[in-house]
């Protein structure tokens, strides 16, 4: 959640108004037992893995520093190499609302969601602050080399909130997390109420025929990631400092089912059996500690965590001790392989095997 997504949503704040500090001495990229960092990159904060399956689609944040360029970017899984995603602008979106213009200047990435629409066309949904609150709708390509992405359409908020992370939903539309208004954020520098665990957004659904809108009953503590389950009924998204996963049914509008975890969760993902991925730092004293520091790689525990959303359970895939990432933010299964990415930081882990085989 930064951009923050950078997984919290403080991070939205890191983009802005952190100060560039100096840059310390770059820590050691040593794989263990457990996992394989891959270093050398802009913090991937949030993940997709291409409709090939050969490539992850990464957004980067600014990082704890604010010495980096929220954007997309594309990383071949084989090579891992890392280059920026070409972005290509359509004279005629078609997609999203049509008032809403293109974007000026750079893409602002924070939450990505890859889908596929009604007409069998890929989609990729942005997160945008680059000089609006938007979601941006884009159509990823293949070039039989690597991806780019075609700029479609997009949908403005303007309610003075900072978006999150979205998802798709089956009917064309989509999902979004609202995780504090800006206002509020200006009178909170230490991120006290960001942080205690008080109510401070809630989730917008947008409909081509309805626009964009706030749901009912559904706030919580700073909303993070989100998902949509595969029936299309519910959202499940992370209430980061409430150190929660969270259920909310679109019929009865309302939050139906809170899991408990022991650590802030950021984003969250599918696997192929249909429980949710998610990763994140361990407390608020930590997130508070690294984002007030300003330093890249501030020392903190990096959790990821599976989540069985119909028994309420989740089971810890990895503790990583301090110094293998730096602000864990996201983490996606490929295969049976986990990658996790961050929101500060030059690298992310892969985690071999972490997920049985079905």
């Amino acid at each position: 959640m930064n951009h923050l997504h950078l997984a919290s949503a403080a991070l939205a704040l890191a983009m802005s108004t952190a100060v560039h500090a100096a840059q310390p001495q770059v820590p050691a990229c040593e794989a263990q037992s457990a996992y394989t960092p891959i270093c050398g990159m802009a913090p991937p904060e949030d993940l997709e893995l291409s409709p090939d399956a050969g490539f992850l689609f990464l957004s980067t944040t600014p990082g704890l520093a604010a010495s980096h360029q929220s954007r997309l970017r594309v990383m071949e899984l084989a090579s891992r190499e890392v280059t920026d995603m070409v972005i290509e602008r359509q004279a005629t979106p078609g997609w999203g609302e049509p008032s809403c213009a293109q974007p000026q200047g750079a893409i602002g990435a924070h939450g990505i969601h890859l889908s596929k629409r009604a007409d069998g066309k890929s989609q990729l949904l942005v997160v945008n602050h680059n000089g609006r609150e938007a979601v941006e709708f884009f159509e990823p390509i293949s070039d039989g080399k690597s991806w780019k992405a075609i700029w479609r359409g997009c949908v403005e908020s303007q309610d003075g909130t900072m978006l999150n992370d979205v998802a798709a939903t089956p009917d064309g539309g989509f999902v979004v997390t609202a995780m504090f208004s800006f206002s509020a954020m200006k009178d909170d520098p230490r991120l006290e109420q960001l942080l205690d665990g008080r109510a401070t957004g809630y989730l917008l659904a947008w409909h081509a025929s309805e626009g964009l809108q706030r749901l009912p009953d559904s706030q919580a503590p700073a909303p993070n990631g989100i998902q949509v389950s595969q029936d299309g009924q519910s959202a499940w998204f992370a209430a980061w400092p409430g150190s929660g996963v969270w259920q909310y049914d679109f019929k009865q509008q309302k939050v139906v089912s809170k899991i408990a975890l022991d650590f802030l969760p950021d984003n969250l993902s599918w696997t192929a059996d249909g429980q949710l991925l998610t990763a994140g730092v361990p407390d608020a004293q930590t997130f508070r500690r690294c984002f007030l520091s300003h330093d890249e790689f501030c020392p903190s525990t990096s959790v990821v965590a599976l989540i069985d959303p119909l028994k309420g359970t989740r089971r810890e895939l990895m503790r990583a001790k301090e110094g293998a990432l730096y602000g864990a933010s996201t983490a996606l299964q490929v295969g049976r392989d986990v990658y996790v990415g961050a929101f500060a930081g030059d690298r992310m882990l892969l985690i071999p095997n972490a997920i049985p085989p079905l």
